[in-house]
Parts: structure tokens; sequence; C-alpha cells
């Protein structure tokens, strides 16, 4: 994908629609019926439609029809969101946005086919002002194509998804172990030779059970007070000495 070449105004202008009410819940769409609504190319409509069904804002049915589902609920918080309501001053840095190719891994969790192009998103986490975790987060393109126009350093990547991109997460899967620190996490951690983090790896789930975002979360294991309240599961982990 191109992402110069996405359809951005389209994506909008259609999600908008949906969001509003324009185009009401239970309507149906296939790609020649958005092209001649919208006035767009069959390639960009396709495009849109696919991108609004792995949002949640639509369900694909059969030869090509897909059903407006509206913008989901979600009661899901994000670990930002669970800092600060913990009373906790969380803080995000986003070292770096660039687009890679997908590897095995990447492409495995975000269902993108092998070196499509995807976001990945380099952030250092603070609570209280001490440096928690360092961060990859990975994102197909079509989620969050003007991402690198969204300040996230005081809010919550979910909530600019879901503000900015009408991208609303309804399910987390989440996996634990204790691995060596890489050389980032010695660089961005201040970890020394042998140290060990928590690595939690995060998937991000829609209402249609597309991935949205696949995080690689890596924690220095010292910091384990702020562990324990916003990774409950993965402290419990930590307490019984073993990997999940």
């Amino acid at each position: 994908m191109n992402l110069s070449l996405f359809p951005t105004k389209l994506q909008k202008r259609f999600e908008d629609d949906i969001v509003s009410g324009l185009v009401p819940v239970g309507q149906k769409f296939d790609v020649a019926a958005l092209q001649q609504r919208y006035i767009a190319s069959a390639g960009d409509a396709f495009l849109v439609l696919k991108s609004a069904c792995r949002k949640g804002l639509v369900a694909r049915e059969q030869d090509g029809v897909y059903r407006i589902l509206g913008k989901s609920e979600t009661s899901v918080r994000s670990v930002f969101q669970h800092a600060a309501a913990s009373g906790l001053s969380p803080k995000s840095v986003v070292r770096a946005l660039k687009v890679i190719p997908a590897n095995e891994a990447v492409a495995e969790h975000l269902l993108v086919a092998l070196y499509e192009p995807v976001f990945c998103q380099t952030r250092t986490r603070l609570v209280n002002d001490e440096i928690v975790a360092n961060q990859n987060n990975y994102i197909p393109i079509d989620v969050c194509p003007t991402l690198e126009e969204v300040d996230l350093s005081r809010r919550s990547f979910q909530v600019a998804l879901n503000e900015n991109f009408n991208t609303v997460i309804t399910k987390i899967e989440e996996q634990y172990e204790v691995l060596p620190a890489a050389g980032e996490d010695a660089a961005f951690l201040g970890l020394g030779d042998g140290e060990e983090v928590l690595v939690v790896r995060r998937l991000s789930l829609s209402a249609t059970d597309w991935p949205l975002v696949w995080a690689d979360i890596h924690i220095r294991q010292d910091r384990f007070h702020y562990v324990e309240a916003l990774w409950p599961q993965a402290a419990a982990m930590l307490r019984q000495g073993g990997n999940r």
C-alpha cells in the first residue's frame, strides 16, 4: 500500500457519515454502491470498505456486500487511562514513527501480507516521570493513515484512535514473559548487562475481531509497583516466577 495514495478523504467522508447516522446501521454497501454514492474509483472504494471492516464500522457478508454496524462502544481502558484513573501521572514520548515492511510476526498478528507497509510507532512510557517501558506499536496503515499529525505526548493512543480515526478497541489479548533486555531496552530503560525485562505483547481488536494494534512492550521489573497497577495479570505472573 502506498501511503500517499491512500484515499484518506473518501475514508473520512464515509466514516463520518456512518458515525453521524447519515449512513444508517443495517444499510448495505458493496464497492459499486460506495463508488457511485461518493463518486470514487472502484479501487478506492474497496480500500475504504476493507478498512471500515477492520475498524468494526461495517461487517462483511456474502459476495462482497458490507453491512453498516456503526461505531462501537467499549469498556476496554488503555494503560494510559488506567494509570490516570489510579491516581498516577502517565506520559508517553513518541521517539519515532515510521513506515516499515511487515515481518512474519507483524504480518501474522495484524493479518496483513508479508512485507506490507505498516506503521511502527516507538514510544517511551513514563509514570510519575519515571521511565517504565520501551514500546513498539505496529498498526495497519489504513487504520490511521494520518497518524503522524496526532500529538500523543499526554494523550492515550487508544483515545486518539477513537476520536481521530473512528477506531474503537473492543477486546484485548495479552501474553507475558520475562526475557533478557535488548540493546534498545538497555539504552532507553537504563538497564545493565544481564538484566531482564517483563515483556507484554498486547493485541487490540475491533468489534469485527480484526486486529488494530500489536504492541510489544518491554518493562523495567524494578517498577513493579506500576506493573501491579497497570498490568495486574503480568504482575501475578512475576510473583509466581513463571511465563505466560
